[in-house]
């Protein structure tokens, strides 16, 4: 079994998997496209799974080359391309019904100002990932500090009842880790555990829904008692995950095996779980 990972880094959870796989016998091929000349013409399917776990351009660019040559990409790469991409998520995810902020779309940022009328906004940028480029806007005047890098997302600040949520899905089953933002040291990022409500399962599972996966995260804020989803990561981190690594692993390397079966990469009704 071979298995070929697209990163441009790697976090202590996502190592110690494919530390487990290695140790399974699964090999494991580290890809890393910003490290290298790429000859396109030796670019060809040589793995029976990628994972693809960056979403720099020269990563979704390879990964979409690998797809054309039929590899098979988890999650499957049109829907991580899609995903990359925060205005297609956030609609998405308001016409399932989900609960999300009020968003909107400019690529001039003063075009944000008779919004703020209504209250602060949080500014990210639409192809953002890990936390990068995101403010907090309250006054008009500080519309004047962004510089924009293509479109920019502006959705209704929802002001936190305590630290944001974060839920991991691997393969139907949930995990909470409640996380202080900004993220200022380790501690902060692996956070600390908390039991997935009925309510929030609910919100989670129709998410993978949504996209047709079983292994994502979202970020879910809860203000006034009432939960916004405000993003949806095609893979995420999985710090702060009890035993990760082990549960990845597993998820991963049963996917492969399904794939040599020549089975479905998503068993079907595996993103239904109720």
């Amino acid at each position: 079994m071979r298995i070929a990972v697209i990163l441009d880094w790697m976090n202590p959870t996502m190592a110690a998997a494919f530390q487990q796989l290695s140790a399974r016998g699964v090999k494991v091929n580290l890809v890393c496209p910003e490290k290298q000349l790429l000859d396109l013409a030796t670019v060809r399917v040589e793995n029976d799974l990628y994972i693809l776990k960056s979403g720099t351009e020269l990563a979704l660019s390879m990964a979409g080359a690998l797809h054309a040559l039929g590899a098979v990409t988890l999650n499957p790469y049109p829907t991580v391309a899609m995903m990359r991409n925060k205005i297609i998520v956030t609609r998405m995810l308001q016409q399932a019904g989900l609960p999300a902020p009020a968003s909107y779309v400019a690529s001039d940022p003063s075009e944000f100002v008779p919004l703020l009328d209504s209250g602060p906004l949080i500014l990210k940028p639409y192809r953002g990932s890990r936390g990068a480029g995101i403010r907090i806007i309250r006054d008009a005047g500080e519309l004047g500090d962004v510089k924009p890098n293509g479109l920019i997302l502006a959705q209704r600040y929802k002001e936190p009842d305590g630290a944001d949520r974060k839920i991991y899905c691997i393969g139907g089953e949930l995990f909470g880790v409640k996380r202080i933002w900004p993220i200022r040291t380790y501690e902060d990022k692996v956070g600390e555990p908390f039991a997935v409500t009925s309510e929030l399962r609910e919100i989670a599972l129709r998410c993978g829904r949504v996209f047709g996966i079983d292994l994502y995260g979202l970020d879910v804020v809860v203000s006034a008692g009432q939960p916004y989803v405000v993003d949806v990561q095609k893979f995420g981190s999985y710090m702060g995950v009890p035993d990760a690594p082990r549960r990845l692993a597993d998820y991963i390397q049963a996917a492969a095996q399904r794939v040599l079966r020549g089975e479905p990469l998503l068993p079907a009704g595996e993103s239904k779980h109720s």
